[in-house]
């Protein structure tokens, strides 16, 4: 009995192990892509620095992504500071569980999405969606064989 709780306990660390590094990946889908293509001019800098994401298990945060623009002369401080703080509030909201947390912190950034129809993060997540359900795909086809 020992050798198979050994066993099990060995297969859930790697189970848990590999969903963290495809949500991972997924994150940084999303920040990439939601850097490069958001179609909107972020005259401040605190737009595009306002966006990454958090891993959260169990309330806890595992990994985060944020860093400013790299725009010359833009104040990147506060969207850096709004984003963690939004994405901090809802790491907060998940106390079980693995979950990926994707935000744009000025709150702003849905008033541009949704009056000037212009693209901040809404096709960054499609395509971490998109990125993530290809990765589970290949996980579940190796599982079962």
């Amino acid at each position: 009995m020992k050798e198979v709780d050994t066993w099990f306990s060995h297969f859930t660390d790697r189970a848990e192990e590999k969903m963290y590094r495809t949500l991972q990946r997924a994150g940084e889908v999303f920040v990439r892509h939601a850097r490069l293509y958001g179609n909107y001019k972020d005259r401040t800098g605190n737009l595009r620095s306002s966006i990454g994401y958090v891993i959260v298990e169990n309330g806890s945060i595992l990994n985060e992504n944020f860093a400013p623009t790299t725009k010359a002369g833009t104040d990147k401080a506060t969207g850096l500071r709004e984003a963690k703080k939004l994405s901090r509030k809802l790491a907060n909201t998940y106390s079980q569980g693995m979950v990926l947390i994707c935000v744009a912190g000025m709150n702003y950034a849905a008033y541009v999405e949704a009056i000037d129809s212009l693209d901040v993060i809404t096709s960054a997540g499609l395509k971490a969606e998109d990125d993530l359900r290809k990765q589970l795909i290949k996980i579940f086809a190796r599982i079962n064989g």
